[in-house]
This record gives structure tokens, sequence and C-alpha cells, in this order.
């Protein structure tokens, strides 16, 4: 996290003139399934970069993307927390410098119609992504289970989310953790939602993340980048029917599936961008809760410091 001083505004200048020139270099952003991710993609389609090169590169699911941005194969990836925290024990200096949306519903715990609450689950079959997101929420679901289930309780299957919808119909889970746009296929192959991100206000949330080198040595092409991202948010809020049909094609999906996944969402504003990132970091609690979780259960080797993931340098040079 930065405070943003005049020094600091002077040193993104020199940055952004430094990189204006190099500005022809594709910059490549990776992304998945996801309804928060489509803007992206539609600002690349409808011109919103400047004379930025910006590629979208598209992967089946988050794991793909980390592991590219990871090896090095792309510059900036789009996905939750649990990621840029594997990350950070590979590689130096994560920096997510732009909140793309938070999850309002749109990740959720979907059941057989006889299993009708989270207590329900003991003994069932739950299909979930080999990610500490997937551990996270059905960790933090059973907070609000009647009786005193625990994890251990129900029967964890690894399932792939693009698998899901395959394994739920042919009896292999009872249940799954998921997000759209699998979400909407379980529910029309008979599922029922038994818990949603709407009970976890602000505790799932995606973003861009790239490293510190990047920052420095791109930040002309990611502030155009994040100029083009909220550019596209003006383009779906001004032409909202349009911009649906666009984005649901490339999820595979119908534009009614696509619309109650992305209205699920909460779409932060640059204003709330800056109070996320900037001094008063309000994601710094959430992120620390997930961290802790990943950490105890091994799913992270060492402790992560949570606060210097968070950077405010990149959507501090961008204007209302």
């Amino acid at each position: 996290m930065y405070k943003l001083g005049i020094i600091s505004i002077l040193i993104i200048g020199l940055l952004l003139t430094a990189c204006e020139k190099n500005s022809k270099q594709v910059l490549k952003v990776g992304i998945s399934p996801w309804p928060g991710y489509e803007p992206l993609a539609l600002a690349a389609e409808k011109g919103f970069y400047g004379d930025s090169n910006i590629r979208i590169i598209r992967f089946a699911t988050p794991t793909e993307s980390y592991r590219a941005l990871r090896d090095g194969i792309i510059d900036v990836a789009a996905f939750t927390a649990d990621e840029v925290f594997h990350y950070a024990e590979v590689r130096n200096k994560p920096r997510i410098f732009l909140i793309l949306d938070i999850s309002n519903g749109a990740d959720a715990i979907v059941a057989k119609k006889e299993i009708k609450t989270l207590d329900d689950l003991k003994g069932k079959r739950l299909g979930l992504e080999g990610s500490a997101m997937g551990d996270y929420v059905i960790n933090r679901s059973l907070d609000f289970a009647k009786t005193d289930i625990k994890v251990s309780d129900i029967i964890l299957i690894p399932v792939e989310i693009n698998e899901q919808e395959r394994a739920f119909l042919a009896d292999e889970i009872d249940a799954a953790v998921t997000y759209e746009p699998s979400k909407s296929l379980l529910l029309k192959a008979g599922a029922h939602v038994i818990f949603d991100s709407s009970m976890i206000p602000n505790e799932i949330v995606d973003v861009l993340v790239t490293n510190d080198r990047t920052i420095q040595t791109r930040a002309y092409d990611l502030s155009n980048l994040a100029k083009g991202w909220f550019k596209s948010l003006d383009f779906i809020k001004e032409n909202y029917t349009d911009a649906l049909d666009l984005m649901s094609r490339q999820e595979a999906t119908t534009v009614q599936e696509f619309k109650k996944g992305y209205e699920d969402l909460i779409i932060p504003s640059r204003d709330s961008n800056i109070k996320m990132l900037g001094k008063e970091a309000l994601l710094l609690e959430s992120m620390k809760r997930l961290s802790h979780l990943m950490y105890v259960k091994g799913s992270l080797e060492t402790k992560i410091e949570v606060t210097p993931l968070l950077d405010d340098r990149i959507i501090n040079t961008i204007k209302e």
C-alpha cells in the first residue's frame, strides 16, 4: 500500500513518460470464465485501451491463468486473492493494482433438492476446485450452519469448474462449491442454492495482479488498461442490452444467465478502488482472514504479509 504524496505523483509521472515510448510492446492479460472479467475483453473489442497494445488471453480455469503469470507467459492476470498469495510465494513483489468486482451472490454452494440446508451436507459428496477459495467458501459457509457440522463431515471431491455440470448430471457429486457461469448450468440441471457470497459481503474479491517490476516498466500500459476498464463499464451502463449480448457470447451462456451472474457482482468505482487499495485499505481484513486459513490448512508454506500486496499507484493515475 502506498501513500501518494507529491513525490509519488512525480515518480508516477516519470514512469508513465518513460513507458509511453514502449507502449507498442504487447501487454498480455490473462482471464478465465467469469462475468466480472468480460469487461476487460469488451474493452479490447471496442478499442478502449488507447495506443497500448493490450492482448486479452483466455484460459479455461483461474489456475491456468495463475500458472501463466507465475511462469512469465503473461504480464497481468485476473483472479481471486488466494491465487495472489500463491503467486507471492514463488515470485517477488506481486501487486494488486485494480479491484474488478466483489462477489455478491455469484459464488455459491449448490446442491440436490433433497439437501435443503448446509447441515444436510454431512456425509454428502461436495465437488470443488483444488483452490484455496473453494476451501474458504466451504469453511466460511459452515459458520452459518445450525449444527456443529465440520468440513471433515463432508466428502470433498476435486472437480474443476468446467467439469462440475457433467459431474452433477453423472451423479458423481451431490453438491458443489461453484461460481458463474457454472453456477447457472448447475441450477438449470436441477440444483438449488444453499449458500452464496451475499451472506459474506466484501470477502470474495476479483483483482488484477502483476508484479512490482511490471508496474515500474509498464506503468503507461497498465494505466491504459485500467482506463479502458472504466470506459468499458461506462459502455456497459449506456448500452446494457447490447453489452450483455456481446459478453454472454464469450462465456458460452445465454444472455439471461450471464445477466444474472453479472448482477450478482458489485463493480467498484475508481473512488472505491482508491479506498480499497490506498490508505484505508478496506480489503485488508478479508485478505488477512483468507491468508491465515490458507496457512493453517497447509495451502501456503509461509505466512504472507498482505499489506504490501495492495498498490494504489496505477489507480491514482486515472482521473474521473
